[in-house]
This record gives structure tokens, sequence and C-alpha cells, in this order.
């Protein structure tokens, strides 16, 4: 059995869009599939810890999990996930 260990950071991945702004990329505690905890991938503007984080329709099933995501995506999977956020969001 593993446990989580809460006491440490989470990871923050930090790039910039195609128009040249800079974002972070992190996991936000929600619950997910079949009603269980999880992370969903969300985005703020690089910074600006007190922003709304912006929602995608990426969940994983633990903050390891994320955490693993964030640290091996490509840039341009993140560009493109936050083109989608934005576009579901409303904020184009």
């Amino acid at each position: 059995m593993t446990s989580e260990t809460t006491d440490r950071p989470h990871v923050i991945r930090s790039f910039v869009d195609a128009t040249g702004a800079s974002w972070d990329a992190f996991g936000i505690d929600e619950i997910v599939a079949h009603g269980k905890p999880g992370v969903r991938l969300a985005f703020r503007p690089d910074g600006s810890t007190s922003a709304e984080p912006l929602p995608s329709r990426v969940t994983f099933n633990s903050h390891e999990a994320a955490d693993f995501a964030l640290r091996t995506v490509g840039e341009k999977e993140l560009r493109r996930r936050l083109a989608l956020a934005q576009a579901q969001g409303g904020a184009v």
C-alpha cells in the first residue's frame, strides 16, 4: 500500500503560449472518475497566484500522476491543452 505525502510541493510547470504570454500549468484537487478524489490539469497566468485557475478536461488519479505528466509533457502539448481550456471557458 502506498501513501501520498502532502507536505511536499507539487509540480508547477511554466511555459509560453502561442501569443508569447507566460503561463503556469499545475494540478488542482477535484473529484474525478467514479467519484474519487484526483487532480485536474489547470492553468493560470505565470506568477499570478491569486488568479482563478482555468481548468482543462485532463484528469489524473493522483498528484503523483499529475506531477509526472507535468514533468514530462512537451510545451507544444501544454499550449494545445491551454488553448482547449480557453475555448471551453469562453476566453479565446
